[in-house]
């Protein structure tokens, strides 16, 4: 066998070994300075009184990977006024039901259906990639929830 096969044998075993280690579409943890990164592109601010809780990335072979976030705060913060100040260019939080909590990485950050919910949703900074934000409010606290979509 001579040297360039060997090399090509060599590359395709090394391509082989990384791609085993990658799983598309397993959430990935993400901590609080990769969610800052993250709420940076799409020009998103918590406000002050939430508090950093879990972060996940969802792995893809190309392209934007989508995220999602949760943070918690007090009840007072439940009213969306905060969130609004402080994301005057983001569309205002409305009224919103169960079904708007289902989606699954909110669930898997810990959402569940609560008696008072808030949502937007628009274009992440100039991008094609929807970006929506819940808010809801239970007996010991509110939460916010992000969610940014690949692509």
């Amino acid at each position: 066998m001579n040297s360039w096969w060997r090399a090509v044998l060599a590359l395709l075993i090394l391509l082989t070994a990384s791609c085993g280690s990658f799983e598309p579409g397993k959430p990935l943890a993400m901590d609080g300075d990769d969610v800052s990164y993250e709420l940076e592109k799409v020009a998103f601010t918590i406000p002050d009184g939430f508090e950093f809780i879990q972060g996940v990335k969802y792995a893809e072979f190309v392209g934007q990977p989508a995220w999602a976030a949760r943070f918690d705060g007090p009840n007072e913060l439940g009213d969306g006024r905060a969130v609004a100040a402080a994301n005057p260019s983001y569309p205002p939080l409305q009224p919103a039901d169960c079904g708007t909590a289902s989606k699954d990485s909110w669930t898997s950050l810990g959402s569940k259906c609560e008696p008072e919910m808030l949502f937007t949703s628009r274009l992440a900074g100039g991008s094609s990639d929807a970006f929506s934000v819940m808010l809801t409010t239970g007996a010991q606290e509110s939460s916010l929830f992000i969610y940014c979509e690949g692509h």
